[in-house]
């Protein structure tokens, strides 16, 4: 699947990743559109704000870029 990653300040890139898989107690989405919201865009411009760097991890996942963004979703719950 493609999905738009943060991997630095000013660089944003759509990547074929795998799809991800749903665990027990999780739901998948078929995600009919994505967009960007203004997080995002700041992001883009002046970021890492939210989203981790290599230097600095996310504190509870590990997680360092790149990054999948998109949390402006529409789509159908697979259970």
């Amino acid at each position: 699947m493609r999905a738009a990653r943060f991997y630095d300040r000013g660089d944003i890139r759509v990547d074929e990743i795998n799809e991800p898989i749903v665990k027990a107690g999780q739901v998948g989405i078929d995600v009919a559109w994505c967009g960007i919201c203004g997080t995002d865009l700041h992001e883009f411009l002046d970021g890492p704000i939210f989203c981790p760097s290599a230097e600095h991890p996310n504190p509870i996942t590990g997680e360092v870029p790149p990054v999948t963004l998109g949390h402006e979703i529409s789509g159908v719950v697979n259970l």
